[in-house]
């Protein structure tokens, strides 16, 4: 019941200042896909593909915003324009589906690119600290588990694209050195 509480708190809160402010605009006018972008292959396991997928969009896409928002489509299912926040909640889609992730960060699943891209993508709406909050209480992913480990890389992740501190044009390259297994 706890746990239904606090979802349904979070998600009227965030419906409400969305509603009012509308942050991340309506759906991508990038032309940037995983199929028509190839700037990259999308090949080998699946956190190359995720890599391959930054690249090709960062390509593609003028800013970190819209980047995230293409990333979150591509990479996890999640809409870019205001069913976002249901797709969230839905948990997006296994769209880049493997493993290849390094240890710290696999969950023995193949669903760790929805994981991390979803995070990133939740991050823009609540930042850090309630993603973070989300995650390790209503999504139970303890901080020191792989889930937890990956969250906080996706906010981290999300957070300096934002914040200028990471251009889109290097995500691929910091995704590989984070994340993937060599």
């Amino acid at each position: 019941m706890k746990l239904l509480l606090g979802l349904a708190f979070v998600l009227v809160v965030a419906a409400g200042v969305y509603a009012v402010v509308d942050p991340l605009g309506g759906d991508s006018d990038s032309s940037a896909g995983a199929q028509t972008a190839a700037t990259e292959p999308l090949t080998g396991s699946a956190c190359q593909r995720l890599a391959g997928l930054a690249a090709n969009l960062a390509a593609k896409d003028r800013s970190a915003e819209q980047f995230l928002i293409d990333l979150g489509k591509q990479g996890a299912g999640i809409r870019g324009d205001r069913f976002a926040l249901l797709d969230l909640a839905r948990d997006g889609r296994n769209i880049i589906i493997g493993r290849g992730f390094k240890p710290e960060y696999d969950d023995g699943t193949r669903g760790q690119v929805r994981h991390f891209v979803g995070v990133a993508r939740a991050s823009m709406f609540g930042g850090s600290t309630l993603t973070r909050w989300i995650s390790e209480n209503l999504r139970r992913d303890p901080a020191n588990s792989p889930d937890g480990r990956l969250a906080d890389q996706g906010i981290d992740f999300a957070q300096a694209l934002l914040a200028g501190r990471l251009e889109p044009s290097e995500a691929s390259g910091w995704i590989r050195a984070r994340l993937c297994k060599p």
